[in-house]
């Protein structure tokens, strides 16, 4: 299960660097342009690589992609988000 949160960390390292490097590419994206900009990237990373933050923590979903569009939301808030998670879960 630790893999999977480093997995998650990577992830959402990944969604910052894109998200950062679309803002210069595109400067009319700020403020809630920017935050849907990294839920968007967000979800399109975690279904990309079938990454699912529920199947790793073993709850099983009917619908995969709720798993996907979830775990988007969660690496869309960014590497500091999940290192706050996972103190919270002391999983660390």
């Amino acid at each position: 299960m630790a893999n999977a949160f480093a997995i998650l960390t990577v992830l959402a390292m990944l969604v910052e660097v894109c998200v950062d490097i679309i803002k210069v590419a595109i400067p009319v994206i700020r403020d809630w342009k920017s935050q849907l900009t990294s839920v968007v990237v967000g979800v399109l990373l975690a279904t990309a690589t079938a990454t699912g933050l529920l199947s790793a923590l073993q709850v099983n979903l009917a619908v995969r992609w709720i798993d996907y569009f979830l775990t988007g939301l969660i690496i869309s808030r960014g590497s500091n988000f999940i290192h706050d998670l996972l103190s919270k879960l002391n999983l660390k």
